[in-house]
């Protein structure tokens, strides 16, 4: 739960190699993270893959910082003008080393299966694609 507490952006990758260390009977470790907070973190990826022995890196990819992009959506401009696409992910990821996939569609998520299934060792990185259309009724109040 590293940076919820105060809504730190950019600390996910970076504590998830200390917390991969840290782990040491087979447990797999899990990270959500922003697209935003994943590309700020970003160096870490390649310390992360090096350490974890069994690391899911889930990202909740809006291709916009999310946290800012909602509230001026809400008071009009058009979401375009801020869009800030983000679709090489998993392809950075596959490069540092990590297994990978683009997820669109729950059949998607067969690769992340076909990891488990094969012992999930070393890191998955899940770039999630999720829509823009849909956000939480307080970002409207």
């Amino acid at each position: 739960m590293v940076g919820t507490a105060f809504q730190s952006i950019g600390l996910g990758l970076a504590s998830a190699v200390g917390a991969a260390r840290a782990l040491e009977d087979g447990r797999t470790l899990v990270l959500v993270s922003g697209d935003g907070g994943f590309l700020m973190g970003l160096s870490a990826l390649e310390s992360l893959i090096g350490t974890a022995r069994s690391a899911i890196v889930v990202i909740y990819n809006d291709a916009a910082y999310g946290g800012r992009v909602s509230p001026v959506r809400v008071a009009g401009p058009d979401r375009e003008a801020d869009a800030d696409p983000r679709s090489g992910l998993s392809a950075v990821a596959r490069a540092l080393g990590a297994e990978a996939a683009v997820i669109r569609y729950l059949s998607d998520l067969s690769a992340l299966q076909d990891w488990i299934e094969a012992g999930a060792k070393g890191t998955f990185v899940a770039d999630c694609r999720i829509t823009s259309s849909v956000r939480a009724p307080w970002l409207s109040e």
